[in-house]
């Protein structure tokens, strides 16, 4: 984002004449000289080294929202993988994962054993993950395997439904991309969250959670130094049908702290 400010800037620039370029330089006391064409170039250069510098540090995309595709078995009778692909960033190649599973014969479930993930054009897995921690029924989807971007740096995350359940409280597996080590890492912290839901505008995870038929509510967090941290919650009780009351929760002083309660609206 930096890197496009510049370019612009050095843009603008260009476009006005000299007398306007030296009033138009920053700082203080009696203006500069006017500048000739010739540093004008100097100018140029300037900038387009500035803005290099910059870009180089960019590490995301913060704006790239990609996506992925999926080929599933044909039917039951086909053992073999899942075959999914997704570019993950633009400035990395696109990935394939081939996700090896066994139908579990004591309840049905479609288990994921292991995901191996290359880059196009290479011919052998850079990552291989094991003990995936992923089974569902066999309706859903792939595993519900997903590439989002989880922790908001620009790079899609992977994810996969850690085991379905009768109640609204999905668990899912998650890694996250590095991008100093290369590869996908395992974050527990974000598989203890329960059906997550990822806010790009506000880089927040909403989490709606039931304990109990009684007793619901609902989650927020922020990202702090790598970790999801919980900063909002809110409770529903209910007595009864037609009585509910809610207390709210914010983080402060690095604890959570009811900080108020009404009725459910």
């Amino acid at each position: 984002m930096v890197g496009r400010m510049l370019v612009w800037g050095f843009a603008l620039l260009l476009s006005l004449p000299a007398p306007a370029l030296a009033q138009a330089a920053p700082g203080a006391g009696a203006p500069p000289p006017p500048r000739d064409a010739s540093d004008i170039g100097a100018v140029a250069r300037d900038a387009a080294a500035a803005a290099d510098m910059d870009r180089s540090k960019v590490t995301g995309d913060e704006t790239f929202q990609g996506g992925f595709t999926c080929l599933a078995p044909a039917g039951a009778g086909d053992t073999g993988p899942i075959l999914c692909e997704s570019g993950i960033n633009p400035v990395l190649p696109v990935f394939y994962f081939t996700l090896a599973w066994h139908l579990d014969g004591a309840t049905g479930e479609r288990v994921i054993d292991a995901i191996a993930v290359r880059r196009k054009g290479e011919a052998q897995p850079f990552q291989t993950i094991e003990a995936v921690g992923s089974r569902t029924v066999p309706d859903i989807e792939n595993n519900g395997f997903e590439l989002i971007d989880m922790n908001f740096d620009g790079y899609l995350d992977l994810r996969l439904i850690g085991e379905t359940s009768a109640g609204p409280n999905l668990s899912y597996a998650n890694w996250l991309w590095s991008e100093g080590d290369m590869r996908f890492v395992r974050t527990p912290a974000l598989n203890a969250i329960v059906s997550p839901e990822f806010d790009p505008e506000t880089q927040e995870i909403l989490s709606r959670w039931r304990s109990s038929a009684a007793e619901g509510g609902v989650d927020i967090y922020t990202w702090e130094d790598g970790a999801p941290v919980l900063i909002h919650r809110e409770v529903d009780r209910y007595d009864g049908t037609s009585r509910c009351s809610r207390d709210f929760f914010d983080r402060i002083g690095g604890r959570l702290r009811k900080t108020g309660d009404g009725a459910c609206g």
